[in-house]
């Protein structure tokens, strides 16, 4: 559609790329892409998401759905469509009586910090990054640092709010709209309709323990053998840890544990006599809230241009990958910040099965996170070196790896305009089937689409494209 475009239908904040600030508004956290929308309307109510809903239906304008701006592929933006962003949606409230809290689809991680943390009783188990919204993080699963403890964010959202394909209102939980329920927990953003609110069961949280290790990097493969076969096994579900390797050559790990603190000196001292630190390790009592802001300290703060992508791993990486991790880090491109970073499972999440939603990779012990940063947008060369690093240790990694997080969205792994379906088997496993027939029943003929949407079942893929060369 022109930018010149007829917008009436439209309700809420609406700017044209006439209006000062829309370089501003329509900039996402990843600057590695400049998209050209010819309006964007920031939705301050449910009626305002379901005009603009009921206005590109009646006109047949393209458009994408947007709340933290967080999609590492920009699918969340576009050139010459509408972009319908709801990140106005932010009213917020908690009921003690029940320990829940009923939210807006605008929040971000830091305003849902912020809102527990007031009076430091109840905690809830979203990411670390605090700009990224939680619309987001909970349609795709949600990990953090108390996944083990609680399981997933997904795990703990027990009703939801949607605008469908017709402009509806719907809840869904586990009694009413129970298919869509299952779906709309672990399978990406913008699939079956638009998110509104979200009603989400919290738990009891006041004071965490939180760690910090470091090694040199040549410790590497002795520090990952013991990360990758303690972290995700420990019987005491209390702690959750990460580790990362970067190319700046640091090393290091933390964790948060709801216990205390001699019971994680004990839990990590095996760990430090067989992989001795530099230092001596940081043990730190703290309110869970400060804990966010501590795990967020780990995260760029600013729009910047970056390649990322990921993969679930189901067992111990043998040696071979070991070492090819190592290499990679090591002889990273100059001009680009290389990293990979790895977080533990099991526990609670575990203890789900991986058909009770959406999100298929409950059994994964660990997830690697692995990408490219660079500083100036403009300078393509550092930019086609970072998508290069990070493609090449993907296919490096692939036979001891299974599957994506369809948080760490990559359109590598496929996209509908390729023809290359096998984004579905990667992000839903075996449950790529179920979530085409509850596609088909909300959206049929698939209005919310996009380049790695779900398709309903009388569109394209065959079973040949979802899984090629299988």
């Amino acid at each position: 559609m022109p930018h010149d475009g007829d917008w009436s239908c439209l309700t809420g904040k609406v700017v044209l790329p006439s209006d000062l600030n829309y370089n501003i508004d329509r900039t996402n956290y990843n600057t590695r892409y400049t998209r050209s929308p010819a309006a964007l309307v920031f939705c301050q109510n449910v009626e305002d998401v379901q005009n603009a809903v009921k206005c590109v239906s009646s006109q047949g304008i393209p458009f994408r759905v947007r709340s933290g701006r967080h999609s590492y592929e920009e699918l969340s933006v576009m050139d010459d469509g509408l972009i319908i962003d709801v990140s106005g949606l932010t009213a917020a409230s908690i009921d003690s009586s029940a320990a829940t809290a009923r939210v807006g689809a605008g929040l971000t991680q830091q305003a849902m910090w912020n809102l527990l943390g007031a009076d430091n009783t109840y905690a809830f188990p979203l990411g670390t990054m605090a700009s990224a919204g939680i619309a987001g993080v909970l349609q795709g699963g949600g990990i953090g640092m108390l996944t083990r403890a609680f399981g997933l964010a997904i795990d703990r959202v027990s009703s939801i709010q949607m605008v469908t394909a017709a402009g509806d209102v719907v809840e869904a939980n586990a009694t009413t709209n129970a298919d869509l329920y299952w779906a709309l927990r672990g399978s990406g953003g913008g699939n079956f309709g638009i998110i509104t609110a979200f009603t989400l069961q919290l738990v009891s949280v006041s004071q965490v323990v939180v760690y910090a290790l470091s090694w040199s990097a040549d410790q590497f493969p002795s520090v990952m053998r013991y990360w990758q076969s303690w972290a995700p096994t420990l019987r005491d579900t209390r702690l959750t840890c990460q580790l990362t390797f970067s190319s700046d050559k640091s090393l290091h790990s933390e964790g948060v544990y709801l216990g205390t603190v001699d019971e994680l000196r004990a839990l990590l001292q095996p760990w430090m006599a067989e992989c001795p630190p530099l230092h001596p390790v940081r043990l730190e009592p703290m309110s869970w809230y400060m804990s966010t802001v501590y795990f967020n300290s780990f995260d760029i703060q600013c729009d910047h241009p970056f390649k990322t992508s990921g993969a679930f791993v189901y067992q111990p990486l043998p040696d071979p990958a070991l070492a090819i991790i190592q290499e990679a880090i090591t002889s990273a491109p100059t001009g680009v910040s290389c990293d990979i970073w790895m977080q533990s499972f099991g526990g609670a999440m575990a203890s789900v099965p991986p058909t009770s939603s959406a999100f298929a990779h409950r059994r994964a012990q660990f997830i690697l996170e692995f990408g490219g940063s660079w500083q100036d947008g403009r300078n393509a060369p550092a930019g086609q070196s970072a998508a290069q690093w990070t493609r090449s240790l993907r296919t490096a990694l692939q036979e001891y790896t299974d599957g994506a997080y369809v948080n760490f969205v990559d359109l590598d792994l496929g996209s509908r305009s390729s023809g290359n379906f096998g984004y579905l088997s990667m992000y839903y496993g075996d449950n790529v089937a179920r979530l085409r027939a509850v596609k088909s029943a909300w959206d049929p003929t698939h209005v919310f689409q996009f380049e790695q949407s779900i398709p309903p079942q009388a569109d394209p893929p065959s079973i040949e494209t979802l899984w090629p060369g299988q």
